[in-house]
């Protein structure tokens, strides 16, 4: 199953839970929530971890520096 949305809508979702939370379990939620499966998690995943990485990042700062980009 592909995501229905596009995924910088995906990790707006995951934002919205509150920052306590494990930031990959509010990202699974924002997939299922939108239509995608366990493969669109594992991709969107990867992606941030390797920003996360290249940046020096936290998954969530990732996620939010993602969603900045034009």
């Amino acid at each position: 199953m592909a995501l229905k949305v596009s995924a910088s809508r995906v990790l707006k979702g995951a934002l919205a839970y509150p920052a306590g939370e494990a930031f990959e379990q509010a990202l699974g939620r924002s997939v299922r929530r939108h239509g995608g499966d366990y493969t669109d998690y594992v991709a969107l995943v990867s992606r941030l971890r390797e920003t996360a990485r290249e940046r020096k990042l936290s998954l969530r700062a990732a996620a939010e520096w993602l969603v900045a980009q034009p």
